[in-house]
């Protein structure tokens, strides 16, 4: 297989964890840029720091499956981490490579209780501070987080929301949305994946994509989800598989 014609130099890659260890519990995943290809590895680079003192993100044997588009399909393959070093990472083709149909996951316009903190950190920073907010949350501690009522856009893989033009945006972002009452807001780490100008006022959209959160929080994103569709069109919503949200292959 000519892993090349569809993984180029210069093409962004999103990548699951599909280690075999991994808490199967949670979607783990990142972003990083191929900065050499041939049919043996990938020499990639990550779009921020993975890293934080001796904790690391990668080691040498985890897999990963590897998504992106090429020709206007999805395409997918699992890799094996070769080597590491600094942002930088081989990985090792293992699996045959498949090509799917893109679609995109249902999202809705909603006014919910939420707030992002934002800050210029490795993604090791980040799960820290996740894994001591999911021991801390419960019903009744949002009040703690002083979420304020916004316009937000949500699905499964992400979400999409305001924020003043002054306002500092780094590439990753820690989120709580207060989903329902009397249940634990949603605790996710996102990456920045754009922002645009909205015409005649002083705020920017910022589009964000979950790169860790509970696999049980994203089925709640697509209940209420579906719960609010069939509300406003009385009748099912059909839904799609969308395969970069998946931790696993066509043939798993």
């Amino acid at each position: 297989m000519n892993f090349t014609t569809y993984f180029a130099r210069g093409q962004k890659v999103f990548l699951i964890n599909t280690s075999a260890d991994r808490d199967s519990s949670l979607f783990e995943a990142f972003s990083a840029t191929i900065v050499a290809a041939d049919n043996q590895q990938f020499t990639l680079r990550s779009r921020y720091p993975l890293h934080h003192g001796e904790e690391h993100t990668l080691k040498p044997g985890m897999s990963f499956k590897i998504t992106t588009e090429s020709y206007g399909s999805g395409v997918q393959l699992v890799g094996t981490i070769h080597s590491v070093s600094g942002r930088d990472f081989t990985v090792q083709p293992t699996a045959q490579l498949e090509m799917y149909q893109r679609s995109q996951v249902p999202r809705m316009d909603t006014i919910l209780d939420y707030r992002t903190f934002s800050r210029s950190a490795p993604v090791t920073f980040f799960r820290q501070e996740w894994e001591r907010y999911q021991a801390l949350l419960s019903a009744s501690s949002t009040d703690k987080l002083e979420l304020s009522s916004g316009e937000i856009n949500l699905g499964v893989g992400g979400f999409r929301h305001l924020v003043d033009k002054s306002d500092h945006n780094s590439e990753l972002t820690m989120v709580f949305i207060d989903l329902e009452p009397g249940t634990p807001p949603i605790c996710a780490v996102a990456e920045l994946l754009w922002r645009r100008s909205l015409p005649d006022e002083d705020r920017l959209a910022i589009g964000q994509r979950f790169i860790l959160i509970r696999k049980s929080d994203q089925e709640r994103i697509q209940a209420y989800i579906q719960h609010r569709q069939k509300k406003q069109t009385k009748k099912a919503v059909r839904q799609k598989n969308n395969w970069e949200l998946l931790d696993r292959m066509f043939r798993d």
